[in-house]
């Protein structure tokens, strides 16, 4: 079966020319702008590519989420594709009418930022001429069979597997789902103004907090961004601050992101007996804008891609200590840029937050060196570039390149 478009043989030169000049149409498919890491890059990329050169169109599965405001008023018209699972007959409906605009809209790339957005596009652009950038931004969604297949499908059948960092690079290519020269490695960007906050600021944001929770002036913060969910390690960081607390009383873990685990883990802090400093934030859009007030951010996580999280405590010149899985090991040097721990085990987590809660000019080396580092290789200028680089090489623009 062949699209409308692959059965254009008659078009005149003259009209031919006329589209060679017109901008590339790219349609970016998202799940949702929810609050997190894969969202937050989509609307970063979003605000920033240059639209005299694409011409850039956005449609989700799910309109809403905490950063759909934020970047709505982008586009005269965002398309919406809901459906509920696979198996029924709503997908199938939303998948031939998504493929029917791929068509009649005459889009040149399809975007897909994450897995349900890009088995629905992969399925909608077969047989089209529309090319399909998918995203893998996670070494594994979950457990489930459904997911690793679904993934492998999604590889074998994409244009281009976008990865935003090399280890997951390595692990796409082992999998044997893709070639090497169709993954392509864009690593996240990270804005420069995040690490703009002098002494004065941090005082005002920790003085903020301070009162927000009900707490003195003598209170110290470990910041701790990511959703309530299993794969971030919840339940080994609330045993890491049993120790914690016995050599820094007056440290507060604050929890930020929202998840099926919140219950658990307040129950988990109430018979450990760290519930008093443990504070659960809930969603907040403003977490980078509240690290300047964290003596260090810790990310406990089982496995990863490359954590804004991450990136942003060392943009925002604040210490890291973090698991030693997937892109992280990118990110820091251990003892250099940050610290790094085994998964899963909290007595050495425990072991170096209280070696940098301990030490003040150990804990501003890693700070000063973690957000040179950051600012010099992931800026995110060169995130919208590589991306650029990437629709220019799908449209034969340029030559494939390795990255």
């Amino acid at each position: 079966m062949k699209s409308a478009r692959l059965n254009r043989v008659s078009v005149p030169m003259r009209l031919v020319a006329a589209r060679e000049v017109v901008r590339p149409r790219i349609l970016h498919l998202i799940n949702n702008f929810d609050i997190g890491g894969t969202e937050r890059q989509a609307v970063e990329l979003l605000k920033r590519v240059d639209r005299s050169r694409f011409d850039i169109r956005l449609a989700v599965l799910r309109s809403g989420g905490g950063f759909y405001e934020e970047i709505r008023g982008l586009f005269k018209d965002v398309l919406e594709f809901p459906f509920h699972t696979f198996y029924g007959s709503g997908a199938r409906r939303q998948i031939a009418r998504l493929r029917n605009i791929l068509i009649d809209e005459d889009i040149d790339i399809l975007h897909a930022h994450d897995f349900y957005a890009g088995v629905t596009g992969v399925l909608a652009t077969r047989f089209t001429s529309t090319k399909i950038i998918i995203c893998q931004r996670h070494l594994k969604l979950s457990d489930r069979r459904i997911h690793h297949w679904g993934r492998y499908v999604m590889n074998r059948l994409a244009d281009r597997v976008l990865v935003n960092a090399e280890s997951i690079r390595d692990h796409v290519i082992a999998s044997g789902s893709a070639v090497a020269d169709r993954v392509v490695v864009v690593r996240n960007g990270i804005d420069a103004k995040i690490g703009t906050a002098d002494d004065g600021r941090r005082a005002v944001l920790h003085a903020s907090l301070c009162q927000e929770l009900g707490l003195g002036s003598e209170a110290r913060f470990i910041g701790a961004v990511g959703n309530l969910r299993p794969v971030k390690g919840h339940r080994y960081l609330l045993r890491a601050m049993v120790e914690v607390l016995q050599a820094h009383p007056n440290v507060h873990l604050l929890l930020i992101g929202e998840g099926p685990l919140r219950e658990e883990i307040t129950e988990e802090a109430r018979t450990l007996k760290v519930d008093s400093n443990v504070h659960l934030l809930g969603h907040r859009t403003d977490a980078a804008d509240l690290m300047p007030a964290f003596e260090m951010v810790v990310l406990a996580s089982l496995h990863e891609g490359m954590p804004n999280t991450v990136m942003e405590a060392m943009a925002t010149r604040v210490a890291v200590v973090a698991t030693a899985v997937g892109g992280i090991s990118e990110l820091i040097a251990d003892g250099i840029t940050g610290h790094l721990v085994p998964p899963a085990d909290a007595e050495k987590l425990a072991e170096k937050l209280i070696a940098v809660l301990s030490n003040d000019s150990h804990r501003e080396a890693l700070a000063t060196k973690g957000h040179r580092f950051i600012c010099e290789r992931f800026g995110m200028g060169k995130m919208v570039a590589a991306v650029e680089q990437l629709y220019d090489e799908l449209q034969g623009r340029i030559s494939s390149v390795t990255r």
